[in-house]
């Protein structure tokens, strides 16, 4: 790549957004992926013909915008974008993301009957004994960022276990083949860290934290039907909530 010709721009300010756009152009052009380092400072510096404060505002601006991360010790690498998960929605949480997101897959890795678990009974308050547990690889163009598990009681699902592919989306099968509504919905969100098989199927190491949210969906007369939990990688999603303000 030819850097960009900023002999001729005196300002400061417009200085260190030519050198933003050239490390995003440099990106691009060398289709640099998530996770994968970018030149050094010193590199920087010698193919912008700029001075290293120059560089490391630019690289200051463009980590807190969420292009790249700094990783101490390590360099600067290219950061997959976070996914916007709205806290409040009674979707699916892969339905609740950015209308923008629409390049979602999801893999289902497991499917199998469960019965008598104490947290999967619990949630659905004892009335229920038999579950269908459907465990799927949330991915995009970046790779996996989560690992869903979801709990579906057979009784009030029957015969749901062959309707189940790989992208379909369950809330949308419970609401249209099975007439379920849903009424309220209860989240519990911890930091955790992650099993041998959540390292497995996300690919990271015993030592990174995963967020955790466990959701119980209730139907019209408040009784649960829907539990689910999914590990999520925490620089791959940020949280919001939109509610309307009354007094």
């Amino acid at each position: 790549m030819k850097s960009r010709d900023i002999s001729n721009l005196d300002s400061p300010i417009l200085l260190y957004e030519e050198i933003k756009a050239g490390i995003k152009d440099l990106i691009k052009s060398k289709n640099l992926k998530p996770g994968e380092k970018i030149p050094t400072e010193s590199n920087l510096c010698e193919l912008f013909n700029v001075s290293r404060i120059t560089i490391r505002r630019a690289i200051k601006e463009l980590v807190d915008e969420g292009i790249i991360e700094v990783i101490r010790g390590k360099g600067t690498f290219v950061k997959a974008p976070k996914k916007d998960l709205h806290l409040l929605n009674l979707k699916g949480y892969t339905e609740g993301l950015s209308n923008l997101e629409n390049h979602i897959e999801k893999e289902i890795l497991l499917k199998r009957i469960v019965r008598e678990d104490n947290e999967i009974s619990k949630a659905f308050l004892h009335e229920q004994n038999e579950f269908l547990e459907l465990v799927r690889l949330v991915k995009d163009s970046d790779g996996p960022f989560s690992v869903d598990f979801a709990y579906l009681p057979l009784q009030l699902y029957p015969g749901i276990e062959p309707l189940l592919t790989n992208n379909i989306s369950t809330f949308e099968l419970i609401r249209e083949q099975y007439k379920v509504k849903f009424k309220k919905v209860k989240k519990e969100i911890e930091y955790v860290f992650p099993s041998p098989e959540i390292c497995d199927y996300l690919g990271i190491s015993k030592t990174s934290p995963v967020i955790l949210v466990k959701k119980t969906i209730f139907g019209m007369d408040h009784t649960p039907v829907h539990f689910s939990k999914y590990y999520l990688l925490g620089d791959r999603v940020k949280f919001y909530i939109e509610a309307d303000y009354t007094d």
